[in-house]
């Protein structure tokens, strides 16, 4: 497939995904309008929001899109922000921790592009390199983990919203959400060592590899 079809058809999926979450959206904040549950109907206000940090982003800093982030964090903002808050499916048991797997995935690929971005290169060749790139992208991977749950504990302490379940698990829940993020930053460590080694790319590696040439490289 050529690249010009490839990015057409992203292109076609954003869409369809875009489309699914406005018809979601319009129905959480019917629904919980009409059943007058309004902490949830100002969380399906902020679900508007959510999907367009990303495009936002990329907006200010005259990034050119690459349409695979934008469809990964619609898909996540889908389910962490809109379904999760607005049907109340944070209740469901695991559903919590996937979300944080999954941000450890996202977590490590944003470390991958600050790597690159602060070297000006993707190239890592050396042991030295290599040895400090894997240092890196777990230690910002990790960091970010670690920042989500001050900003949980920030909404207990100020506004009594306890996300960080403090009254029901203590710090098992913050703990086990970071090792979750941590675990599939590790998982995607691998994947890249194996890439470093032999070029075996995959989905995840052709993004932030994506993102550098567009965006990066030619800065130079």
């Amino acid at each position: 497939m050529s690249n010009s079809k490839y990015e057409h058809r992203l292109k076609r999926i954003l869409a369809v995904c875009a489309a699914i979450y406005v018809i979601t959206l319009a129905y959480a904040l019917y629904h919980n309008f009409s059943i007058k549950d309004y902490g949830t109907l100002g969380m399906s206000c902020v679900a508007i929001f959510t999907p367009l940090i990303v495009p936002v982003i990329f907006k200010l800093f005259r990034f050119q899109p690459v349409y695979e982030i934008y469809l990964l964090s619609t898909v996540f903002m889908y389910f962490a922000s809109l379904v999760g808050s607005s049907y109340h499916w944070y209740s469901y048991v695991g559903f919590d921790k996937v979300l944080h797997f999954c941000s450890g995935i996202f977590g490590l690929m944003i470390a991958v592009i600050l790597f690159f971005a602060i070297r000006h290169s993707n190239q890592v060749r050396t042991k030295e390199d290599k040895t400090l790139f894997l240092i890196f992208i777990n230690a910002v991977n990790m960091g970010i983990a670690l920042i989500w749950e001050f900003y949980e504990y920030i909404l207990l302490v100020f506004f009594n919203n306890d996300a960080i379940n403090h009254y029901t698990q203590g710090v098992h829940d913050s703990i086990t959400d970071m090792l979750c993020a941590t675990v599939a930053g590790l998982l995607l460590t691998v994947l890249i060592v194996r890439y470093l080694r032999n070029g075996k790319a995959n989905f995840f590696i052709n993004v932030y590899e994506k993102f550098y040439t567009r965006n990066i490289e030619h800065k130079q």
